[in-house]
């Protein structure tokens, strides 16, 4: 049975009047409650053909009500329990370095989905979204996903930690050199470590993404190419990581090394004076 004959039955099974639209129109004038059933048995039909099932459970809710005709009110309950297992829903995880992630903020283009993560399902309509994941001291994280009716979707998120490291070894070498030493080999080595450092924060980043990538996709069924990826981004970051801690470790050392009148002045040394009445001794070092 159509939509709009269904309609008109609903307006008809009250005003007790013949299939005309004008007596249709009085009965709607005449029983507010009624005619918001109808509105609401056909805004429901239309959202949920439209996949907009989050206002269609709405508009099924107030068709459902007591005040509703009877066969309009069967309709909504048996459609809103339908409607129920067609509706998707996504549940949110996040790691860090092999621990696990609640302070995260989950978005879809200017709607919230979740301030903190805390594994509830969230219900959504069927469609394409690209959630944005942030949290404090991490790298955001944007997934683009596609979920269908009936879905129950789990999303993973791995959030890399914003790289600090190169910050500190630039104040470091930035600071001027204390006189008497050399500011070349602290230099140096200070650029190598930032180069260095950066190059861990940069692949190791590669790395984690691409990992999360073939969780999405392809886990555990990924091929050895995509996984050899992986471990070569992840190896290039450890060998960076290596270098610049080396580096840095080189530039503190010569930037701090005593110059070599620091070394004379430290030197102990013990001084005898004799006189025709006396004989003295001193000793002066460091201790």
């Amino acid at each position: 049975m159509s939509l709009k004959l269904r309609c008109s039955l609903a307006l008809l099974a009250l005003s007790f009047t013949s299939v005309t639209e004008a007596r249709a129109d009085d009965a709607e004038t005449s029983n507010p409650a009624t005619a918001a059933c109808v509105r609401a048995y056909e805004q429901a039909q239309e959202k949920r053909q439209s996949d907009k099932l989050l206002e269609a459970r709405i508009h099924l809710e107030g068709c459902a009500q007591d005040t509703c005709p009877a066969f309009i009110r069967s309709d909504c309950s048996a459609w809103s329990h339908d409607l129920q297992s067609e509706m998707p829903s996504v549940v949110f995880t996040a790691r860090s370095e092999g621990r696990d992630l609640t302070d995260v903020r989950v978005s879809s283009g200017q709607r919230i989905l979740a301030s903190r993560i805390d594994g509830a399902a969230i219900e959504l309509d069927p469609g394409e979204y690209d959630f944005q994941f942030t949290s404090p001291g991490m790298q955001p994280v944007t997934h683009h996903v596609r979920i269908s009716r009936g879905e129950r979707y789990l999303q993973r998120v791995e959030f890399v930690p914003l790289p600090s490291e190169p910050i500190v070894a630039r104040q470091a070498t930035s600071l001027p050199p204390p006189t008497g030493r050399s500011a070349v080999l602290p230099a140096v080595f200070g650029g190598v470590a930032v180069v260095g450092l950066a190059g861990f924060a940069v692949f190791g980043t590669r790395g984690r993404s691409a990992e999360s990538e073939l969780q999405t996709t392809c886990s555990p069924h990924c091929s050895e190419d995509q996984i050899s990826n992986v471990r070569t981004q992840y190896a290039v970051a450890d060998v960076s990581l290596a270098v610049g801690l080396a580096s840095l470790g080189l530039a503190a050392y010569f930037a701090f090394k005593p110059s070599s009148e620091q070394r004379s002045a430290r030197a102990p040394s013990f001084d005898v004076q004799a006189s025709a009445r006396a004989v003295s001794a001193s000793y002066r070092g460091a201790f």
